[in-house]
């Protein structure tokens, strides 16, 4: 279950821009979302997305999918998305949405991502703050000889 503790809209100014890659004056919503699942806050997300990209977003729609809604109702092409993992700190928002205790928890995995529709637009920066107590990463990696 998705839960939507924040949805507000704000303007991407010079520092917000540095960390999500959007330029500055971009219209957003910044979305703070817990996913739990069996009842267990497992990931806090700071989404931000452009308002230009999906005007119609809605608290309820953020409940659910929003790729879905972006999909199937905005009928955007959802592309590539790069992601960063990291490991940082707990914070205070953290503890308290995710019920970290921090004596049994000082830090977190951090996915940081930047998402880009058919069009090469940036439309969402997400930063997933995961349990580490539940986080798992896994990656298959192929390579190619160059012939050299």
């Amino acid at each position: 279950a998705t839960q939507v503790v924040l949805f507000t809209t704000c303007t991407a100014d010079e520092a917000l821009s540095r960390r999500t890659g959007f330029p500055p004056g971009t219209e957003l919503f910044y979305l703070q979302r817990v996913h739990d699942l069996d009842g267990v806050p497992r990931i806090f997300n700071h989404n931000y997305f452009r308002r230009d990209c999906m005007p119609g977003l809605t608290k309820e729609i953020a409940q659910g999918s929003i790729y879905r809604y972006l999909e199937q109702e905005v009928h955007m092409s959802i592309v590539t998305s790069k992601r960063r993992f990291t490991v940082e700190h707990i914070t205070e928002i953290d503890e308290k949405y995710l019920n970290l205790d921090v004596n049994d928890f000082n830090c977190l995995a951090v996915v940081a991502s930047q998402t880009y529709n058919s069009d090469g637009v940036q439309f969402e920066y997400t930063c997933s703050r995961h349990r580490p107590d539940y986080f798992s990463f896994e990656e298959t990696a192929t390579r190619h000889s160059d012939g050299a």
